[in-house]
């Protein structure tokens, strides 16, 4: 074998993922919050959750960004983590539409004829429609070609690789060489960062002899462990959310894993029968058929055991302490789509806003806030964080509604620090303090604007109204005073602080309004 071969490998392999790369790119930046739309509708059962993880890994042909994106959705509350998890059971079946493709197509067919089109007609669409969704999908379409380009420049350089190397090393002799193939497919998946892409050298090298059929097997097995480390990688100083979807990923496989090897030889006897026999040829179906099986036979075993999984996963990875000042909904996984970012950042400005109604209240004297169970978090610290990840999506190409989105929730947290600003004076000043700057009515008219039960319903026109009752009794107080000081039976400096204070009930009254509204 020259240099040529090893240099024909090693480019054949490089678009074979640059294709793959493209093809998820351009689908990603196609789907934008469509996907987002797509899986809140299409997750309400088990079967409905499976069934759109498979349609979007078999579109996006790559499970790693597909669990990713999973991953954000979670932690932006988007998708419960039952709901996300069967996303991705669903998902491990739809990438054995890459198998298919492979065996099928890319290593059937004269690829020329179908990649070099696509190519061109991909990327002149692409140029063309730069701006548009039809320009993402442009370039989609060239990545499916180019994808092909590689696969044919593989099978070649295979073909030349097999003559050189000892094929009786590739085989399956014992339990050892069993264990010893799944791990050389954890670690090509683990190289490649790619199921899909390991795969597909898998079922390329199959067709050129270099694989026996069970240890072509094992070595699919082996990468259907290692499709995890994405999402493994993925989770790494992420929220619990991410951690906990990540880990019933990993449980999925590895549950899955040790069945197949113990069902290994029947499970390969039924794909040999059903692509048609020994023949070296059809080695290539075959490997695709027991991928396919493989992931099936995962989706029937969590059928029976999600629920013990879930339940698990759940006391591994606990949610941070709510007085921490942890994020709950942000880390990096939700940077990955700019809409879940968006929905994180929101997630945790409404617990900064709960969290502030209930001091108020607690001020206020209103025992409803006094029975409240959520304990009090480190707001500070938690809007710190919030502006971290505002300028990380600020320094991302946003367009229409999501860039209007990003500005309010800039002013939303302006606004929150400024009511963090108020209630911290408030807190500061004394009980004969805070119940002299109130009256009866005044106390009544902010208690009933922060009352939660009603907040989530209350139309607008109520907000501006209640707003308006509460700034027209403080006018009132604030007349009292001043004729009090004119009369000298209030103290100017006493006085002026109960005006400040006032002012600070109707201010803190207005900013939550605003954020409401």
């Amino acid at each position: 074998m020259t240099l040529t071969d090893w240099t024909l490998a090693l480019g054949g392999l490089g678009l074979l993922l640059l294709g793959m790369q493209l093809l998820t790119d351009g689908l990603k930046a196609a789907a934008g919050t469509h996907l987002q739309s797509f899986l809140e509708r299409s997750t309400q059962t088990r079967l409905r959750a499976a069934f759109a993880g498979f349609t979007v890994t078999a579109l996006v042909q790559a499970s790693g960004a597909v669990v990713v994106a999973l991953l954000g959705f979670t932690n932006a509350g988007m998708l419960k983590l039952k709901q996300a998890a069967w996303v991705v059971f669903g998902s491990n079946v739809g990438t054995t539409m890459t198998a298919w493709i492979v065996a099928l197509i890319g290593l059937k067919f004269n690829v020329g004829m179908i990649a070099w089109p696509l190519i061109g007609l991909g990327m002149l669409l692409q140029l063309v429609r730069r701006s548009s969704p039809s320009g993402s999908v442009g370039l989609a379409i060239a990545g499916f070609g180019v994808l092909f380009v590689g696969l044919d420049t593989l099978r070649d350089a295979f073909e030349q690789l097999v003559t050189i190397m000892p094929v009786e090393q590739f085989s399956v002799s014992g339990p050892l060489s069993i264990l010893l193939a799944v791990f050389a497919g954890v670690l090509l998946t683990a190289l490649m960062q790619s199921s899909s892409a390991a795969l597909a050298i898998v079922l390329t090298a199959s067709v050129s002899g270099a694989f026996t059929p069970l240890a072509g097997a094992a070595v699919v097995i082996g990468a259907n462990i290692g499709t995890t480390l994405t999402a493994l990688l993925a989770s790494i100083g992420a929220t619990a959310h991410a951690k906990r979807l990540s880990a019933v990923h990993v449980l999925m496989n590895a549950v899955t894993a040790v069945v197949a090897l113990i069902l290994l030889v029947p499970m390969w006897w039924v794909a040999e029968i059903l692509s048609g026999g020994e023949q070296v040829t059809n080695i290539s179906t075959g490997l695709a058929i027991f991928h396919t099986l493989f992931n099936v036979l995962g989706l029937v075993l969590m059928w029976f055991l999600d629920e013990r999984i879930f339940r698990r996963v759940e006391s591994w990875y606990r949610l941070p302490p709510l007085r921490s000042g942890e994020p709950r909904f942000l880390d990096k996984t939700v940077l990955e789509v700019p809409s879940m970012g968006l929905n994180a950042i929101q997630q945790e400005l409404n617990r900064v806003l709960r969290q502030y109604v209930i001091r108020l209240r607690m001020l206020l004297k209103d025992e409803g806030a006094l029975k409240e169970t959520e304990e009090d978090i480190a707001t500070g610290e938690l809007l710190a964080h919030i502006q971290t990840y505002l300028t990380k999506l600020s320094a991302k190409q946003l367009h229409g509604d999501e860039a209007l989105l990003l500005a309010e929730l800039h002013t939303s947290h302006a606004r929150l620090r400024d009511l963090r600003d108020i209630v911290e004076k408030l807190r500061a000043a004394t009980p004969t303090q805070i119940d002299a700057s109130l009256n009866h009515q005044l106390r009544e008219q902010l208690l009933e604007l922060l009352n939660g039960a009603d907040m989530k319903d209350r139309p607008e026109a109520n907000w501006a109204s209640l707003v308006s009752s509460i700034r027209a009794t403080r006018n009132l107080l604030r007349h009292t005073w001043l004729n009090r000081i004119a009369a000298n039976e209030l103290e100017p400096t006493e006085g002026a602080a109960l005006m400040q204070l006032a002012s600070m009930w109707e201010r803190s009254a207005e900013i939550i309004t605003a954020l409401k509204t």
